[in-house]
């Protein structure tokens, strides 16, 4: 510990994509003006391959320094990860642990409500008023703020004879809503709209993309990758057309109309908490189908529903004003201010994630469960391949030993 350094007023954003440092790239230039030290770091190790290194270059190209591993001699007194599961948090010096997120609410409770993402925050920061509420029961602080990215958003006025799709897909046969729409619906689609598509990063680097990828650039009348902020292309877009994705709040949020098609639009669920956007759909505020030979209807009359939407949107979501970020920074400040040996809730929440890892690897480590455990992860090994590279359907059969492995640590803990 003699050889760290520990830089009481240090903060250090940890990112392996373009969305996650879009998304935070105002809070980062706000942070620099007020002369806070302010460390990003793109992990080589993480994500899909090539993509952090691509996210590096292109942050880099943007006239950022950011770092590809974690400095040796330093303890951040502040460490802000969109996802506490990356590895090089292992490997990384710090005191407070803050969820910093980038989209405005999450589309996928299963993961990202349960305890192994949400346990490790010292702070979660929330760009709306709808998951503090029940977030905060991970012993984690939790704060709504504006986001602070949409402060000067204003829509163009649409120049086209034909009014704007954007169309925001995820990857995977099972979530994209693209792979569904047969030549002939593509067709009917593209004589009442101009289309536009952003690609998710999962095509362009994860595996066995580039057939998906193809589809959509034949697909679309202007094609964009992760290099462009989805906010430009909202700023034009009439209508937009997601699948299972958080792009739906994004769309409700930037003041533009929202149809879904997915398979399952509760398909994320986590033990009977409703993905938001399945409750909109219940509540006759998302239009959506699982049929696509009804996604034009839905796209034709999605106009409908934007009062609406724009309803839903004053409850979900805090007002954003000119210097919405100040709101965020300042809860940094705090952060960066406190003494951790008199913060007793910080102290109490070491002691519960102590208790909590321990209990964990009591679990693992006894022989028996051990062995039964081991087998069981062999077959979600088996799986993630296939998962990883689109294949929903094997969704269920990946999840099921995930659950035995759950249920099984559970009965050794008691």
């Amino acid at each position: 510990m003699s050889t760290k350094t520990i830089t009481t007023n240090y903060l250090a954003f940890i990112f392996d994509d373009l969305t996650e440092f879009y998304a935070t790239r105002e809070l980062i230039d706000k942070l620099k003006r007020k002369k806070i030290p302010t460390d990003i770091i793109i992990p080589f190790d993480s994500g899909y391959n090539g993509l952090a290194k691509h996210t590096y270059t292109k942050i880099k190209d943007l006239g950022y320094n950011p770092l590809n591993d974690v400095p040796k001699n330093k303890i951040y007194k502040v460490l802000l990860t969109p996802y506490p599961e990356l590895d090089i948090i292992q490997r990384t010096n710090f005191i407070y642990h803050i969820r910093m997120p980038y989209s405005t609410i999450s589309a996928k409770p299963n993961p990202t409500y349960n305890i192994a993402s949400k346990i490790n925050y010292d702070a979660i920061i929330c760009f709306n008023n709808y998951e503090p509420a029940f977030l905060n029961c991970y012993g984690a602080e939790c704060y709504s703020v504006p986001y602070w990215k949409y402060s000067n958003f204003k829509k163009k006025p649409s120049k086209n004879q034909k009014p704007t799709l954007l169309i925001l897909p995820t990857f995977g046969q099972d979530t994209s809503c693209v792979q569904y729409l047969s030549d002939t619906m593509i067709n009917d689609i593209k004589k009442h709209f101009k289309v536009i598509i952003k690609a998710h990063h999962a095509i362009h680097f994860g595996q066995d993309g580039q057939d998906a990828l193809k589809k959509l650039r034949d697909f679309a009348d202007e094609f964009y990758d992760s290099d462009t902020p989805i906010t430009e292309l909202l700023k034009t877009a009439d209508i937009v057309l997601s699948d299972n994705s958080g792009s739906i709040f994004e769309s409700i949020y930037a003041n533009t109309p929202i149809v879904a098609f997915s398979k399952d639009l509760n398909a994320r669920s986590l033990n009977g908490i409703d993905t938001l956007q399945y409750q909109l759909m219940q509540d006759n505020i998302l239009p959506y189908t699982n049929d696509p030979s009804k996604i034009l209807p839905l796209l034709l009359s999605a106009k409908t529903y934007f009062k609406k939407q724009q309803n839903i949107k004053k409850k979900l979501f805090p007002e954003t004003k000119t210097n919405s970020v100040d709101v965020t920074v300042n809860i940094l400040k705090q952060y960066l201010n406190k003494d951790n040996t008199k913060d007793y809730r910080k102290i109490l929440h070491d002691m519960m994630l102590e208790e909590w890892f321990k209990n964990k690897k009591d679990s693992q480590e006894n022989p028996k469960l051990k062995a039964q455990i081991s087998t069981l992860e062999a077959k979600v090994k088996q799986y993630e391949a296939v998962f990883d590279s689109g294949a929903y359907q094997f969704y269920d059969k990946l999840i099921a030993p995930y659950k035995k492995i759950k249920t099984m640590r559970n009965k050794h803990e008691k």
